[in-house]
């Protein structure tokens, strides 16, 4: 849940319960004091009719004065009762139903007989404007936490704008494609150093990161030179003679290493040129071209590990990319297929509209999705392998915005390139090889 949601959630939350505990307080206090405006004037009714039964002096004159006002009623009593006011109700002929009212009673003297003196007043109106005032106060609320929360997310959004620029930025920050990100000024003083935080974070991280390159690119460099004279040194001295079985041994073991050292150099090499985008050019390519090309280059390796290549060409792929990394993309995940496959194992390299897939028979179990792309990642503890190629194969893809994806399925690997292809790209294809 957004930061804004919470506190708007909050506010909500705050609101509800002070309305829910303010109703009720509101109702009894104007319900109150409504009663009490009700019970004054029926105590200065009783006063005024107790003054002006001064001029009445017999029975009759008595009932026919009580019978001008209905809200009157007048009754013998043998004993004096104190003045007291209660709630009741009386049933309406008109409206078929309970009404409230409230009465007052006492006790009154005429003609020497005592009498008991009961004035009512309906509470119906009193009612009705009981629940009219509520009802315009549960109004006035709700729209006072209706524009709480309009106004709270109004200014909200645009309270919040640097920070949820910042939070982009961040989030679309690469550090092989760096542009200067822009950041939005705030008033609020939080979100200015966030911004000056972020800006160092993003400085520190491209400047460590491209040391890391020049590093890597400068090691490998100075390392060809003296990696192709021990080479050489090398190849000379299996050409001297006489030379024991343990010194062929470990000129074999050196030559080996060396040529480890060498593979992995290249590796390292080609890396940081994908990372720097020095292949620049690019053209159009047949993957089915591609794919028979290599197939035939890698026959002899595979005959050796007693691995049957099949192929199942769908449709034919063109893509626009540099010549040189898409044989590598291929070739890297080709050359595994054979090397990590089991005696007399298959290989499947088949095409669809817009994939490229590649299958083999292996290890009986699936190999680790979240680590077989890492550098100097080896599976099944392989110790010719460099552990680069597939971080390669995904730099690649990467640069060209290729998804590349493992799956384990039938005791069988398989990773699939799905392309991404432009219609320039796909016109360009039809014209160069389908009309050929």
């Amino acid at each position: 849940m957004r930061l804004n949601n919470k506190t708007i959630r909050n506010y909500l939350f705050y609101s509800s319960i002070i309305s829910l505990l303010t109703i009720p307080v509101f109702y009894l206090v104007v319900r109150k004091v409504l009663l009490h405006s009700v019970d004054s004037s029926l105590k200065s009714q009783l006063h005024e009719i107790r003054g002006n039964l001064d001029a009445i002096h017999t029975s009759d004159e008595l009932r026919a004065w009580t019978k001008m006002d209905k809200d009157i009623n007048l009754s013998p009593t043998d004993r004096a009762e104190k003045d007291k006011i209660i709630s009741t109700t009386h049933y309406s002929v008109k409206h078929r139903e309970e009404e409230p009212f409230r009465e007052m009673s006492g006790t009154v003297s005429v003609g020497g007989q005592q009498y008991k003196l009961t004035v009512s007043a309906s509470l119906v109106e009193n009612e009705d404007l009981l629940i009219s005032i509520l009802m315009v106060q549960i109004g006035v609320l709700l729209v006072l936490i209706g524009g709480m929360l309009w106004i709270n997310q109004k200014i909200s959004r645009r309270l919040w704008q640097p920070f949820y620029i910042a939070l982009r930025n961040m989030q679309s920050f690469e550090l092989n494609k760096q542009t200067d990100l822009p950041f939005k000024s705030s008033t609020t003083d939080e979100f200015n150093e966030l911004n000056k935080a972020i800006n160092n974070l993003f400085s520190r991280s491209t400047q460590l990161y491209q040391h890391q390159k020049e590093f890597t690119e400068n090691a490998s460099h100075e390392m060809q030179t003296p990696l192709a004279i021990f080479q050489s040194k090398l190849e000379l001295l299996m050409q001297t003679s006489p030379l024991s079985e343990e010194q062929a041994g470990l000129i074999n073991a050196l030559d080996e290493t060396n040529n480890r050292l060498i593979k992995l150099n290249k590796s390292l090499l080609l890396l940081t040129r994908i990372e720097n985008n020095q292949y620049q050019t690019t053209e159009t390519v047949s993957i089915k071209n591609l794919c028979l090309k290599l197939t035939r280059q890698l026959s002899a390796y595979a005959e050796n590990k007693n691995t049957t290549i099949h192929t199942r060409f769908n449709e034919d792929i063109g893509i626009d990319v540099n010549n040189t990394l898409i044989e590598i993309l291929v070739g890297n995940l080709l050359t595994n297929a054979i090397r990590y496959n089991r005696d007399n194992g298959e290989v499947t390299v088949t095409t669809e509209s817009n994939s490229l897939t590649i299958g083999n028979t292996g290890a009986p179990t699936a190999l680790d999705p979240s680590r077989i792309f890492d550098r100097f990642h080896k599976q099944n503890g392989t110790e010719d392998s460099t552990g680069l190629g597939l971080a390669i194969v995904k730099n690649i893809c990467a640069l060209y915005n290729y998804n590349i994806n493992y799956s384990f399925t039938d005791d069988r690997h398989f990773f699939t390139v799905i392309f991404r292809i432009t219609p320039e790209s796909s016109s360009t294809f039809t014209a160069n090889y389908h009309h050929q």
